[in-house]
């Protein structure tokens, strides 16, 4: 009965330590994501190689929109629900206006509300990693 036990604890702190490893932003990743699909949104994308390798070293991926309160809402609340697993974090707010960024290892998050409705936002991956298209 204890064997079952020791087993049943060993598989849960294996499978609790894999889950750590997933992306911390997911929330963020998956509305970036989302934004770039949508034609309200401005969309620019840089992309740094290796020059001897090819392998992606870093990108960098602006949004603007404007006009868009939701938008701007369901921002705010994918950084804070991401929030508690930042290595990183810088919380502003200027007029009622808000500033964040948030650092999950080699990737940055950054968002800036300009105004009603209209908003910044910035993430930048460095390093090598596996780009998904």
């Amino acid at each position: 009965m204890k064997t079952r036990h020791l087993i049943a604890a060993a598989i849960l702190l294996i499978t609790g330590s894999l889950s750590a490893n997933l992306p911390a932003q997911e929330t963020l990743k998956a509305l970036v994501k989302k934004c770039e699909s949508m034609d309200n949104v401005n969309t620019s994308v840089v992309r740094n190689r290796n020059k001897q390798t090819k392998k992606l070293e870093k990108e960098i991926i602006s949004l603007n929109f404007s006009n868009n309160q939701a938008l701007v809402n369901e921002f705010i609340a994918a950084f804070e629900k991401d929030k508690l697993m930042a290595d990183k974090e810088i919380e502003g707010k200027n007029n009622g206006k808000k500033t964040l960024f948030y650092r999950f290892g080699d990737t940055s998050y950054s968002f800036s509300q300009l105004n009603e409705g209209s908003a910044s936002v910035s993430v930048i991956q460095k390093d090598e990693y596996e780009y998904e298209e």
